[in-house]
């Protein structure tokens, strides 16, 4: 990557921080939509939600989801869906001893978001050169993890 590039990205990331942050602190992120009785479309509610998810605000993430699942005019992305954390346990050659994997899915029931993430998760071992490994599903619990543990697991929810 290029010097010009890196400080571009840099810049950017700056500035997405320091969005998310004024946000935060006035309660933009959580006023400023049903205030101005604005709408977001599935994909800009995703990103918008994605966007405070990274600097570690999951539930004003959370809390716009659920707004936005409410005004939502196509009610059939949100409906019908529930969301299971799946704790993987993961072994085979050259996988060290008691590796796992946290996994956030979404799914019409429990056993088809937990095909969509042992499916997820065999897809990110081969492409790390592990096909050879085994999923064993250790815990399951219904919805996502608290936000304490943001960094600790993946969510492959798919996008409204």
């Amino acid at each position: 990557m290029s010097r010009k590039n890196n400080t571009l990205r840099k810049k950017r990331l700056k500035a997405a921080e320091a969005f998310v942050e004024s946000w935060m602190t006035s309660e933009l992120a959580y006023t400023l939509i049903t205030d101005y009785s604005c709408t977001l479309g599935c994909k800009e509610a995703e990103t918008y939600a994605g966007l405070f998810r990274a600097f570690k605000y999951p539930n004003a993430a959370e809390s716009i989801l659920a707004d936005h699942g409410e005004a939502c005019e196509t009610p059939h992305h949100h409906e019908g869906r529930g969301v299971w954390t799946f704790n993987l346990l993961i072994g085979g050659p050259y996988v060290p001893p008691d590796t796992s994997y946290t996994i956030v899915a979404d799914g019409a029931d429990g056993a088809e978001a937990e095909q969509r993430a042992t499916e997820f998760l065999r897809g990110k071992l081969k492409e790390k050169g592990m096909p050879f490994t085994y999923i064993d599903v250790e815990e399951v619990e219904s919805g996502v993890p608290g936000s304490t543990a943001l960094y600790s697991w993946i969510d492959i929810r798919e996008a409204a």
